[in-house]
């Protein structure tokens, strides 16, 4: 209603206006994954574009994210799709976003967003897999998060993935324990990389459905 009577030559105004919406849109979208994730309402798996997820959440976050951070995106060609259900996907893609961005203490710095393909082998020694768990041999799409902040120290990455535990005043320690227990229930895996000072590293590996088969790999991770 506000911005049907703004004239259109009022931008400054309508610019806040247009924020507000798109803040509660996110909120409502929000709102909808927490339902979803709780089973309060069932959402069935779909074949999903990881790149055009992970466009569309960065949209969504970045009316919320500080001033100054500076949010890339390094998207593999033609990604196969993966299967799973769309709220799960996105709330690792949302809650990585907003941990690397909060990292960040005087939100001048960068959050990097990569995917690609990558193709793991029995005993594959490349990667150090939270808990032990290394994923099945196969092909696999990587989403891998890399910010500028401050790190985590050796003493928090053993608490990192714990419920409930967390570093932030206002925290609630449930963002990365709930990424495990989603990436784990696609058989997936999750690998972590820190320095303090110097940043983060998070890479989610989720497979491909089993129909698509192995594929050539697409990338090489950093």
């Amino acid at each position: 209603m506000a911005l049907a009577t703004l004239p259109q030559d009022n931008v400054a105004a309508r610019s806040h206006i247009e924020k507000a919406m798109q803040a509660a849109e996110f909120a409502a979208e929000l709102t909808r994954q927490l339902l979803t994730y709780a089973n309060s309402e069932e959402a069935p798996d779909e074949l999903i574009d990881l790149n055009q997820l992970t466009n569309d959440t960065v949209g969504l976050l970045n009316t919320t994210l500080l001033k100054g951070l500076s949010l890339k995106l390094d998207l593999a060609n033609n990604l196969p799709p993966i299967e799973a259900k769309r709220a799960h996907i996105q709330q690792i893609i949302m809650n990585l976003i907003i941990n690397a961005a909060e990292s960040i203490e005087n939100g001048q710095g960068i959050v990097l967003l990569r995917t690609g393909l990558e193709i793991l082998k029995e005993h594959d020694t490349r990667y150090n897999f939270v808990n032990g768990r290394s994923p099945f041999p196969g092909s696999y799409i990587y989403l891998q998060i890399t910010d500028t902040g401050c790190g985590i120290s050796h003493q928090q990455m053993q608490k990192v993935f714990s419920p409930f535990f967390t570093t932030k005043p206002a925290g609630r320690g449930l963002g990365l324990s709930t990424i495990l227990d989603i990436v784990e229930l696609y058989q997936g895996g999750i690998t972590v990389e820190s320095q303090l000072r110097l940043g983060t590293t998070f890479c989610i590996f989720l497979p491909l459905p089993t129909h698509l088969g192995l594929m050539p790999n697409m990338g090489t991770l950093h």
